[in-house]
């Protein structure tokens, strides 16, 4: 179980970045969000105190995410990392597509404690897969400064991790 020293580290570096980070808790029924950083709050417009206790599944509205649901709820079922392409919506109510990066925290192998979101917003940002990469490359930074980066998510895994997002990304937009 992860100590209340552990969880403040999170918090402290879910304060300082500028990457959209969430954490759910995966030992409480519907998995809701125990954290939510101020970019995370930005990018939806929603408020800390709105969001927390909640599972991100309120970000999707009405919108028809099946297959999309069923690999995340298979991702965090073997307790593994993923990355899917979401239609979410803001507290306004206007829509936006989501490059969502799940990544287990705590626990062990198969069975995490948390896992850990990251939110990219797709469509407005002009750089395309060059921005997705910078994003993953920010994302692997804060996740080594949480020290939920196993021996596996090293440069190759994190070479491959850029890799897998930009092709995610790619056929995204070819079926635009």
């Amino acid at each position: 179980m992860m100590d209340q020293k552990q969880f403040d580290k999170i918090r402290a570096v879910f304060e300082r970045s500028g990457v959209a980070l969430t954490l759910v808790d995966m030992s409480l029924p519907e998995q809701p969000l125990v954290l939510a950083n101020p970019a995370f709050l930005g990018l939806t417009g929603y408020t800390e105190g709105q969001v927390l206790g909640l599972n991100c599944r309120f970000l999707q509205c009405d919108d028809d995410n099946t297959a999309t649901r069923a690999e995340i709820r298979a991702a965090l079922a073997a307790g593994r990392e993923a990355q899917v392409i979401l239609r979410n919506h803001r507290a306004d109510g206007s829509p936006f597509d989501n490059l969502l990066f799940l990544h287990p925290v705590g626990g062990r192998p198969g069975a995490p404690e948390y896992f850990l979101g990251s939110q990219f917003e797709l469509g407005h940002c002009k750089a395309g897969v060059g921005a997705v990469i910078g994003h993953t490359d920010q994302l692997s930074r804060e996740l080594s400064r949480i020290g939920a980066v196993s021996e596996h998510m090293e440069m190759g895994s994190r070479r491959q991790l850029a890799e897998m997002a930009a092709a995610l990304v790619r056929a995204w937009e070819s079926r635009r």
